[in-house]
């Protein structure tokens, strides 16, 4: 029987994210502000900021380093197959007070089962 390396890849991430994962608004925009075309909308994701080193994991033995202004949003593909990520756009944590906003940076698609967002305080 051959590995499917990326089933067992999508379990995990569906365990962790599962376990970890947090009420996020993402607020698309365009030119600074709010996109028509891509509605706002509550999803769920794991919402790092860096540890003291800077440094977070994004399991599997991933690690990446941020800067003490930059967090990362991880979000499951499958669960969201239709929205679209850009940078520029919004994301607020809602499950704890006084999160701040932030900017998307960057959208990273590279992985088969995850979006990871670097983030900017915004």
């Amino acid at each position: 029987m051959a590995n499917n390396w990326k089933a067992l890849e999508a379990i995990n991430d569906r365990m962790v994210l599962g376990a970890y994962d947090e009420l996020v608004r993402h607020s698309p925009m365009k030119s600074g502000v709010a996109d028509p075309a891509r509605p706002a909308a509550e999803i769920r994701g794991v919402l790092h900021t860096p540890a003291a080193a800077g440094t977070i994991s994004l399991g599997n033995g991933m690690m990446t380093t941020l800067s003490a202004s930059e967090g990362a949003l991880v979000i499951e593909r499958a669960a969201y197959p239709d929205r679209v990520f850009r940078g520029g756009d919004r994301i607020r944590g809602l499950d704890l007070p006084g999160q701040p906003w932030w900017e998307v940076k960057t959208v990273n698609d590279r992985f088969s089962g995850i979006l990871v967002l670097v983030l900017n305080q915004a």
